[in-house]
């Protein structure tokens, strides 16, 4: 019997040095392939936006360039119209309820085995550079990176950061490892709400009595810190608004007083101040009195946002984000042409989720399930890919793209929900276009929104408070024609397989929504969605999608 264990034994640790052996050889050879890989993600960004996918577009020439270089998916689709859960399906691909991640403030968990450890196992160098704070290391997607440029983690000021405040670390890294084998997520987040360019002139002015203190752009959505004298007497303290009125106005920017202001301005007035954003319309002001000898000084803390902003202020902005994201995508391009690695490397660019921009009557993302929200952008461009190369007539999932990179860098992708592409134009066997659901949620109350089931190319919607609908996304690819109004060739049974699935995946998805729930970071996470205007707006987030 110890004989026998013996041998047991050996040949137990044979196999386990023989399997490890296998994993180096694995690596190894996947160095040699693609010894780097650059993970470019666009938040935000409505895919009939850039040109790739609209031909009318004009303004997206390294996108263009892209996608004639390489790999296009022309369907692609997040499982939800959401920052946090998306990024955790394209760096796992796992599905948001597998891991509970559902909602922006919920947590990847430990046991997730993320893109970026699986190439720091395999000998990669892993660097990662966030725009956006949802994302910010305390999330959970940091896991594997051995750099994580976070810069949020001092203090907000903004909860987002433009493409060029990242470009200088970004540079600075790849100068330092460019000649490495390496992984590296970018993420750029200019087309996302406020939609505001860099260069946006002030929207409002701050007075104390009939003296200037400053001006300021509110729907930027920064927060300023502003030192103001009292003298002793009674003043007036007055934000106004310098919004030009336009024929489409909805409601402008607000102004928002945070906690500590409120508390130093207490003191001296007994005006009741309010706690969320206020409307200037076209001002908002508060009296002030000084009952003591001296002139105190009053640490002003305030930030803002537009409020409901119409499409005359939207959609130009938005556009001029896309085409400046461009701009910088094809500054990243040409950093690692300097450095001579530019054709060795991996090219992936896709987007976390779309944008509501006015179509529907909806701005925004988060709580919808339309097109405009779900469908990503999804490219790869590098060696060994075909040039030119467009998926047409099946969609890919957010889940997919883990294991499509994975397959491309010949490494394992064991424990993924997602399915590799690899194969598509390899030898053009291409994964079954199977039924799959997409969701929407309100923050502010974990409560579902919206589901969409595909049976590809049906496409059968529930949302809240609102008739069923049904589209053929294939030949109405923006929902105009709701197949639920109107007899039709249509397949009537993939729909109704939809519907009758709908009460049970409702289940399915509301479980997991108060799952991830319990994992949440608090307060912080709490300040900030307020920030983003996710949660804690100045109306109640209504069905009709106007907030995020």
């Amino acid at each position: 019997m110890k004989r026998l264990a013996s041998a047991l034994f050996l040949l137990a640790l044979g196999l386990l040095l023989l399997g490890g052996g296998c994993d180096s050889i694995r690596a190894r050879r996947a160095r040699g392939r693609v010894p780097r890989v650059v993970v470019v993600s666009i938040d935000t960004l409505h895919v009939a936006r850039t040109g790739p996918y609209n031909a009318d577009v004009m303004t997206t020439p390294v996108l263009d360039r892209l996608a004639d270089e390489g790999v296009q998916f022309d369907y692609a689709y997040t499982h939800a119209p959401i920052t946090l859960p998306s990024h955790a399906a394209l760096l796992t691909g796992v599905s948001p309820p597998s891991f509970g991640v559902m909602a922006n403030g919920d947590r990847v968990p430990e046991s997730a085995n993320t893109l970026a450890e699986r190439f720091r196992d395999a000998g990669y160098r892993t660097g990662a550079f966030i725009s956006l704070g949802v994302l910010q290391a305390s999330f959970g997607l940091s896991q594997g990176f051995q750099d994580f440029h976070d810069p949020f983690a001092e203090g907000p000021v903004r909860w987002y950061r433009r493409a060029h405040e990242i470009m200088e670390p970004l540079n600075n890294w790849l100068d330092a490892h460019g000649g490495e084998s390496f992984f590296l997520w970018v993420h750029l987040s200019d087309p996302h709400e406020p939609y505001v360019t860099p260069d946006a002139p002030p929207d409002s002015e701050l007075w104390l009595d009939d003296e200037l203190v400053g001006r300021y752009n509110l729907a930027n959505a920064e927060q300023y810190f502003v030192n103001v004298a009292i003298p002793p007497g009674a003043h007036r303290l007055r934000w106004v608004s310098l919004w030009e009125p336009r024929e489409d106005d909805r409601p402008e920017s607000g102004v928002e007083l945070l906690l500590m202001s409120r508390t130093t301005m207490s003191r001296y007035t007994d005006v009741e101040l309010p706690e969320r954003h206020t409307l200037l319309q076209p001002a908002f002001e508060v009296e002030l009195e000084n009952d003591e000898v001296d002139a105190v000084r009053l640490e002003l803390q305030f930030a803002g946002r537009l409020q409901r902003p119409p499409p005359s202020f939207v959609l130009p902005n938005y556009d001029k984000n896309v085409a400046r994201t461009d701009r910088y995508l094809g500054e990243l391009v040409d950093k690692l042409d300097s450095l001579g690695i530019r054709d060795e490397t991996l090219i992936v660019v896709v987007s976390d989720h779309g944008e509501g921009l006015f179509e529907h009557d909806i701005v925004g993302h988060a709580s919808h399930v339309y097109e405009d929200q779900l469908r990503i952008l999804w490219m790869m461009r590098g060696a060994g890919l075909p040039e030119g190369h467009v998926i047409e007539d099946r969609p890919g999932l957010m889940t997919d793209v883990a294991p499509t990179i994975l397959g491309v860098v010949g490494l394992s992708a064991r424990g993924m929900d997602g399915r590799s592409w690899v194969g598509c134009w390899d030898t053009g066997d291409c994964p079954d276009s199977d039924p799959f659901w997409t969701y929407g949620l309100s923050h502010e109350t974990r409560g579902l929104t919206g589901m969409a089931s595909y049976r590809w190319p049906y496409k059968w919607m529930w949302r809240r408070g609102f008739k069923r609908i049904a589209f053929d996304v294939a030949s109405d690819p923006w929902e105009e024609n709701n197949l639920l109004d109107k007899a039709g060739p249509h397949n009537l049974t993939a729909l109704k397989e939809s519907a009758e699935a709908f009460r049970a995946e409702r289940r399915r998805l509301s479980e997991a929504l108060r799952q991830g729930g319990e994992g949440s970071e608090g307060d912080a996470t709490e300040r900030l969605l307020k920030s983003l205007g996710y949660i804690g707006g100045d109306e109640p987030e209504p069905d009709d999608g106007t907030l995020h």
